[in-house]
């Protein structure tokens, strides 16, 4: 009998058990049920890494450039204007002109750095003349002349900066090759030319600048960029124009500089 009451307490206490945890699980059942935040797929930045070609226009100038006169073996010739101390020693100009071409590239970008090889040439319009006259007395007056050109100008540079975003700031530099043409005489007012002498080269330098790019798209970056290049010193020998004969190994040289500064837009498509 003792057995028979143990079973009945405990099917007695279930019970209870059941009859309590019931109204607990109806309430668990209107509790609010935890949902997961939504998967958020990040944007890639922009990437510079690519291969680029586009377009540049713009402006070259060069202040006060100073092209040094020589007399080579002034015996005789020159004569009155050695003694008069007033045969021309240099003459200076100004070269300015536009510029535009087209421009080549790759860039690598290692977390905000951003590093790349460029080419680019471009047509150019700088030139720059002047004239001086200088005074002989009991002499005529001499008149000299001077131009110098550059016809054509292009680089291989590299190129590093910061990338923040589409944006990015570069310096830049390398080699630097163009096209020149100089040209002087020497002369009086009625008899222009009694010394003349032109030359036209492929002159190489180097050249340094910096420039700010942004990219429109995901194909169009837009920029902006500045550059002084310098191509170095060629010296054009003149020559005697007939009827004038002067003694000897009688006659005149010019040294001209090649340098300046490029201002230019520019536009690219990455591939």
């Amino acid at each position: 009998m003792s057995k028979m009451f143990n079973q009945r307490a405990l099917f007695f206490a279930g019970a209870v058990s059941l009859a309590a945890l019931a109204p607990m699980a109806a309430n668990a059942a209107d509790m609010p049920q935890y949902t997961p935040p939504p998967v958020v797929t990040a944007v890639p930045s922009w990437d510079w890494t690519g291969f680029y070609a586009g377009l540049n226009a713009g402006y070259g100038w060069s202040s006060s450039n100073s092209a040094a006169v020589g007399i080579v073996n002034p015996t005789g010739f020159f004569t009155p204007c050695i003694n008069a101390g007033s045969c021309p020693t240099s003459i200076s100009y100004d070269r300015d002109g536009f510029v535009g071409g087209a421009q080549a590239g790759y860039n690598w970008q290692f977390d905000q750095i951003v590093v790349g090889l460029e080419a680019d040439i471009d047509y150019s319009d700088m030139n720059g003349s002047s004239r001086l006259t200088t005074s002989v007395p009991g002499f005529a007056n001499s008149r000299f002349t001077s131009s110098s050109d550059i016809n054509w100008l292009a680089t291989l540079r590299g190129r590093a900066g910061l990338a923040i975003d589409r944006s990015l700031i570069y310096a830049t530099g390398g080699l630097a090759v163009g096209g020149v043409d100089d040209s002087f005489s020497w002369g009086y007012p009625s008899i222009p030319q009694v010394f003349t002498g032109s030359g036209s080269d492929t002159e190489w330098g180097w050249t340094a600048g910096a420039g700010f790019e942004y990219a429109i798209n995901e194909h169009f970056v837009l920029g902006a960029e500045v550059l002084y290049f310098d191509l170095g010193k060629t010296t054009v020998v003149g020559s005697p124009v007939s009827p004038f004969s002067p003694p000897g190994t009688t006659g005149m040289s010019v040294d001209y500089d090649h340098d300046g500064v490029i201002a230019r837009a520019r536009a690219s498509y990455k591939f």
